[in-house]
């Protein structure tokens, strides 16, 4: 174990830096960066911008990012979630009363009894004329024949994100904000990443930097956003 935010004060003054260096190198504000030294993460916008932040500055000093990513995930981790699965009640058996089965056994015994009283008392049953019996049926009508159903699956439209202006930090999961990680960094001015045709949920720590497509088109959502901003694509 060892102190986080120290090992990161102690780097960058070994290198002569001050805040305001390491933020126009990295993009982080100040009061972020010394948030980060004094380890006051309750100050930061939540456990993945802290996870980015220490990844971006530890890199930028040249330090183990990775190392300092651990330490924080391993001296904080994330409080787990328990889910209540409501139990379900047992279902309670109807009992019919027996009385209700004694009416209910006479009553198709009458039943029985009448109908085959019936059928003693018909007689034979009467015979079809001739012309009836020997008339031919009629020709089965036609039945169109259909068409197999052809199903055009639509292409799959890869997402596009274009660092044009400058740097932009992202975070991307699939399918929502509790989903996996597909990607997770600090996207340099002129870089590019793409993703395939799947629900992505993204967040941009400067959405003015980048330019996203999605198969071709771009996203709304970017068009005057500001700093930073979370959207599903």
């Amino acid at each position: 174990m060892f102190e986080i935010g120290e090992s990161l004060a102690a780097a960058r003054r070994a290198q002569r830096l001050e805040l305001a260096d390491v933020e126009a190198q990295t993009r982080i504000r100040q009061r972020q960066l010394a948030a980060l030294e004094a380890e006051r993460f309750d100050l930061l916008p939540g456990r993945a911008y802290t996870r980015a932040f220490l990844r971006t500055y530890a890199s930028a000093l040249g330090l183990d990012a990775d190392h300092f990513v651990a330490e924080f995930e391993e001296r904080y981790p994330d409080p787990e979630v328990e889910e209540q699965v409501p139990r379900l009640l047992p279902r309670r058996r109807r009992h019919v009363p027996v009385r209700v089965l004694v009416v209910l056994a006479a009553l198709v015994g009458v039943g029985v009894f009448v109908a085959w009283s019936g059928n003693l008392h018909q007689g034979s049953p009467p015979k079809l004329a001739a012309s009836t019996a020997n008339q031919a049926p009629p020709p089965p009508a036609h039945v169109p024949v259909q068409k197999p159903l052809v199903i055009v699956h639509p292409k799959p439209q890869t997402l596009v994100i274009h660092a044009a202006t400058g740097n932009c930090w992202l975070l991307v999961r699939r399918g929502g904000p509790n989903g996996k990680i597909l990607y997770e960094s600090t996207l340099s001015q002129g870089g590019t990443v793409r993703f395939g045709s799947v629900r992505l949920w993204i967040r941009l720590g400067a959405p003015a930097n980048v330019v996203a497509t999605r198969g071709g088109r771009p996203l709304a959502a970017l068009v005057g956003a500001s700093n930073p901003i979370d959207l599903t694509a």
